[in-house]
C-alpha cells in the first residue's frame, strides 16, 4: 500500500487560502505552532524526504510545550519528553552517540474540515520555506501513486485551488538540506 501526501507550495499568502477554504464551506478547526528539531549521525545525501525523516531523531513541541522525542533511533535512550530546562543536557547526550542537529524548523499549521470529508486540508506556513497546502486521504490509499495524486489534486481543486496534475510537491527537509527547492510526487515517499 502506498500512502500519498501532496505538499504544494502556494503562490499567494496564507490569508488568501484561508479565505478560499472558508468560502468553500470549510472550517479552520485546529491550529498549532510546531517546532521540530531533527538530529542525525548519518549523511542525508541522496535520500528521499521519507528516508531523511526516518534517518533522524525528531524533537517536536506544540505551542511552546515540552518536546516529544519521536523516532528514537538509539537503544538505551529511554527519553520520551524533554523540557526546555533539560534541553541542553539532552543535546549533549545525543552528541555522545554522534548525533548532531541538522534541521530546526518552525511552522504554523492550520487544519480545515467540513462534514463529509474523510481527511483534513492543512495550510502550513513554514519558516524559511513558504506557505504550503498538505493533503492526503485514507480513502485513496488502495490506489496507485498516480491515481492518488490525481484524486487529491481533484479534491483540492474542488475547493478553489488551481493545481495541475504535473505539479510536484515541495519536500521540506530536502529543501532545507540542499538550500534550494526540491520537489517530488509524494511528500510521504
Amino acid at each position: 500500500m502506498v500512502i500519498v501526501e501532496i505538499g504544494i507550495k502556494l503562490d499567494q499568502g496564507f490569508k488568501y487560502y484561508d479565505n478560499l477554504l472558508k468560502s468553500h464551506g470549510l472550517t479552520n478547526d485546529f491550529k498549532v505552532i510546531t517546532h521540530d528539531i531533527y538530529y542525525t549521525n548519518k549523511s542525508l545525501d541522496g535520500l528521499s524526504e521519507s528516508e531523511m525523516k526516518n534517518a533522524c531523531i525528531r524533537l517536536r513541541s506544540h505551542n511552546h510545550t515540552n518536546y516529544k522525542v519521536q523516532n528514537n533511533l538509539i537503544n538505551g535512550l529511554d527519553v520520551e519528553e524533554v523540557s526546555n530546562h533539560e534541553f541542553n543536557d539532552f543535546e549533549n547526550r545525543l552528541a555522545t552517540f554522534g548525533y548532531k542537529k541538522i534541521f530546526d524548523t518552525t511552522k504554523k499549521d492550520y487544519h480545515y474540515y467540513k462534514d463529509g470529508m474523510s481527511s483534513k486540508i492543512q495550510l502550513q506556513q513554514i519558516e524559511g520555506v513558504g506557505t504550503l497546502v498538505y493533503y492526503d486521504n485514507k480513502d485513496y490509499y488502495k490506489f496507485d501513486l498516480e491515481t492518488q495524486r490525481k484524486m487529491l489534486i481533484d479534491d483540492l481543486n474542488s475547493y478553489g485551488f488551481h493545481i495541475d496534475y504535473d505539479s510536484l510537491g515541495l519536500d521540506k527537509l530536502r529543501t532545507l538540506y540542499y538550500g534550494r527547492e526540491m520537489f517530488s510526487k509524494n511528500q510521504k515517499g
